[in-house]
């Protein structure tokens, strides 16, 4: 028989392994969540690049113009614009993008991929698009994630005209305030919702001083 000294010994090694099992816990689980959160933000960027660079091929076999640029007849979604659906310009887009998993955001459990491009909808889509995105213009944006609010109100789907009166930050649904943003020139970036505001200035005035008139977001 065991004597009570030791089995108290016993339980008292249990308690102060388990105190320091959950100590390593409190530790270790934070950063692998900070760990995770970067990643998905790292794949979503990766995504946004690989859309990127689909409209880019895809404007170098259309006479360098975006599929808004392009009428319907000539295979592009000029007529659609005004519907403010997204996903009729990645079905055009589908030989050059290869498969729809890369227009959804990992953290976006708000989106199901679509078994293939001919099924596709709006539900299907992590990413905005810009109708008027033009390769001469590089600060335009071209696509980013759907997440954008206006003066802390979140965006709902359809066509949104850029404001100029209004600040553009993200909602923390997808990356906790930063976000990936695709310009017009293929680049990618990560800004937080302080320097939004700022892309969003510099994309208005550049696009302004050519057009005299904002650009849209078709936002899924």
């Amino acid at each position: 028989m065991s004597s009570p000294q030791r089995g108290e010994s016993g339980l008292l090694d249990m308690f102060v392994m388990l105190i320091a099992v959950s100590a390593v816990a409190l530790v270790v689980l934070p950063m692998v969540a900070k760990r995770n959160a970067r990643s998905s933000k790292i794949n979503c960027a990766n995504n946004l690049k690989q859309v990127a660079l689909s409209f880019r091929l895809w404007a170098g076999d259309n006479g360098d113009k975006m599929p808004a640029q392009v009428s319907t007849n000539a295979g592009g979604t000029m007529e659609l614009t005004g519907s403010g659906l997204v996903f009729p310009v990645f079905q055009v887009m589908s030989n050059e993008l290869g498969t729809t998993r890369i227009i959804i955001c990992p953290p976006d459990t708000k989106r199901t991929n679509a078994a293939d491009f001919s099924t596709l909808t709006d539900a299907n889509i992590s990413y905005f698009a810009v109708p008027e995105a033009d390769e001469s213009n590089p600060e335009l944006w071209l696509s980013g994630d759907r997440n954008l609010t206006t003066n802390g109100v979140a965006l709902t789907p359809g066509l949104f005209t850029m404001p100029t009166n209004r600040v553009l930050g993200w909602t923390t649904q997808l990356h906790n305030n930063y976000a990936n943003l695709a310009f017009a020139d293929g680049s990618v970036q990560q800004p937080s919702s302080t320097r939004l505001h700022s892309y969003a200035t510099n994309a208005l005035r550049a696009h302004f001083a050519t057009t005299n008139v904002s650009f849209r977001l078709a936002i899924p």
